[in-house]
């Protein structure tokens, strides 16, 4: 949408020590600034800026970006928004092509659109609730405990009975079925013409963006009739499986606090917000999904899941678990003392009570483990191996071995079953085995060599070592997929812009990449002989890659001599020589 040139204008006219100042105290300490992160809860200052690479991390969180990075999580805008916001502080004007400056226009007019008939919608339900027809209504949600402030605060409002009110107040004031029905407020007949009201006798709860624009609605029946929740349809302002009841108010109580806690009903987290519980949202009938987690990532890293505790419940909290476990978040699970939901909870027990139990919840992990092991040791050997497996398949979700193999360990040793043969026959990809140290494999990124880490810090702090260093090493001999994924993007950049600029590197949607390359782009560490220290790095990586293929070569050799098979062994010895000469070679460069 943005052309390279213009990014790169907006980026260079932005101090970013300026932007972020705007919320963040820095003090200068050497070429860095730093204070106390805006996107986690700490006490020591970790959140570090680079003015000279116009880059931002934090030591503590992870997160880092440039200045689009920063404004996109600060205000949980999207890219091109931080563009435009950005563009105008640096007085930079943003060409637009005419074919597209209509097609936008025309999205851009039908949003307004929309947005506009849902805000009438939404008066018209607040104004049923206030009047004489929603007297029931009103005294339904003061028997919920909903006071008269939460009732404003959240925009609350009451559907009618009737099939068409609505549908004739928003026709009175011109608008089109086309657009009422796809802002999802009516539904067409299934037999005949025209459409009815989709919400009807209904406690009505406005769902907004991260802005706070309405964008559709919830609704609740105050009786037994079912189905109980009536949600909009997804619309070209609404999906489900990326927004969440109440964040628009409780994102900034996530960012501070460091994480937020995930309801089950509307009700539920206005009772959280009316009693101070204000870092609460809601999903919206359907399980936490990875848009859920990547919106919640904008502003915490961390989630408590307040989940029912009947088997349902129960069921519904581990169906959700593969977004949970590669979402990139910490997630902890409570339920809260006999069954209760949150809503029936604070205006029981209060809030201190409520916090107290907050503090007892457990990791997810952990609870899918005391799930699982409720079937005791006791119970027949084929049941107690069917359910490690079944909790095997969970473990594996998450990227991290260590946590996979301890979790795999406790649940053998909890259930009593054969460590070896139960590895042996679930584990047939020989991923989760022990070696023949009897240790438990590392994940890949804790044997990433310290040649590894420094040699990349150098690159990105001098662009003439970068330089020199692409001559010396192939990325592929980096034994890191990450670590090869960002040497690329380095050489690539200064084979192709014919310089290196971190912050350009940072433009794409590689999350994991983006974090690696701000963390050593403001690593303040100095080298006595910079020059010197990238060589002996090069050579060490060498010389671990070289000692990584002579070990494979020389099992390849015996398999070759046990069978006796001697042009297959003539090739193997010779290319046994060749990698010992380069091997040589290597040693050599190491003592010059």
């Amino acid at each position: 949408m943005f052309s390279e040139d213009v990014i790169n204008r907006i980026r260079d006219g932005i101090d970013i020590v300026d932007l972020v100042s705007g919320t963040v105290s820095l003090r200068k300490t050497g070429k860095n600034h730093v204070g106390l992160c805006p996107f986690h809860a700490e006490k020591t200052p970790s959140f570090t800026v680079n003015p000279d690479k116009q880059i931002f991390h934090c030591f503590g969180c992870g997160v880092g970006g440039d200045v689009f990075k920063f404004l996109v999580m600060q205000e949980g805008l999207n890219f091109p928004d931080a563009v435009r916001q950005l563009a105008s502080r640096a007085g930079v004007a943003l060409p637009v092509d005419s074919r597209e400056r209509g097609i936008d226009k025309k999205a851009s007019d039908e949003r307004k659109l929309l947005l506009t008939i849902i805000a009438e919608a939404m008066d018209f339900f607040r104004g049923a609730l206030a009047g004489p027809d929603g007297s029931g209504a009103r005294a339904y949600l003061q028997k919920r405990g909903v006071s008269e402030s939460a009732i404003d605060d959240f925009s609350l409002g009451y559907a009618k009975p009737e099939w068409d009110g609505l549908l004739r107040h928003l026709k009175g004031k011109g608008q089109s079925e086309d657009l009422l029905e796809k802002a999802g407020l009516i539904v067409p007949r299934s037999s005949g013409k025209g459409h009815y009201d989709r919400f009807r006798n209904r406690i009505i709860f406005p769902i907004r963006d991260l802005s706070g624009n309405v964008i559709a609605f919830g609704g609740r029946v105050m009786d037994e009739a079912l189905p109980k929740y009536l949600n909009s349809p997804e619309t070209p302002l609404y999906s489900k499986s990326n927004v969440l009841y109440g964040l628009d108010r409780a994102k900034e109580q996530g960012r501070r606090q460091g994480y937020f806690i995930i309801v089950e009903g509307y009700l539920d987290a206005i009772a959280c917000h009316q009693h101070g519980v204000e870092n609460a949202v809601a999903t919206l009938g359907t399980a936490l999904t990875e848009g859920h987690l990547r919106v919640l990532r904008r502003f915490a890293q961390k989630v408590v899941l307040i989940f029912d505790p009947d088997p349902a419940g129960v069921k519904a909290t581990i169906r959700g678990f593969d977004a949970l476990a590669q979402g990139g978040m910490k997630v902890n699970v409570v339920s809260l003392p006999d069954g209760s939901d949150p809503d029936t909870f604070l205006n029981m027990k209060g809030k201190g009570e409520f916090d107290g139990v907050l503090k007892s919840s457990v990791k997810l992990m952990d609870f899918v483990f005391s799930e699982t092991i409720k079937i005791g040791p006791i119970s027949p050997i084929d049941e107690r191996v069917d359910v490690a497996r079944e909790f095997v398949s969970f473990v594996k979700k998450t990227p991290d071995i260590n946590i996979q193999n301890y979790y795999i360990k406790k649940i053998i040793d909890k259930l009593d079953i054969d460590e070896a043969i139960f590895r042996q026959e679930a584990f047939k990809d020989n991923k989760y085995r022990k070696g023949s140290s009897g240790k438990e494999p590392l994940p890949e990124q804790m044997r990433r060599p310290q040649a590894e880490h420094i040699l990349l810090h150098l690159m990105l702090k001098d662009e003439e070592i970068a330089r020199s260093i692409r001559d010396m090493i192939h990325p592929q001999e980096f034994t890191d997929p990450l670590f090869r994924r960002a040497v690329e993007k380095i050489f690539r950049a200064l084979e192709q812009d014919g310089r290196l600029d971190p912050a350009k590197l940072l433009r794409d949607g590689d999350e994991e990449l983006n974090r690696l390359v701000a963390h050593y782009s403001v690593l303040d560490t100095e080298y006595n002989d910079p020059a010197r220290t990238g060589k002996d790095c090069v050579a060490r990586i060498k010389e671990r890659g070289h000692a990584r293929k002579m070990k494979a070569l020389s099992a390849s050799i015996k398999e070759v001599e046990a069978r006796g098979d001697q042009v297959g062994l003539r090739k193997l010895l010779e290319e046994q020589q060749r990698l010992l000469q380069g091997r040589h070679a290597v040693q050599d460069e190491k003592t010059v």
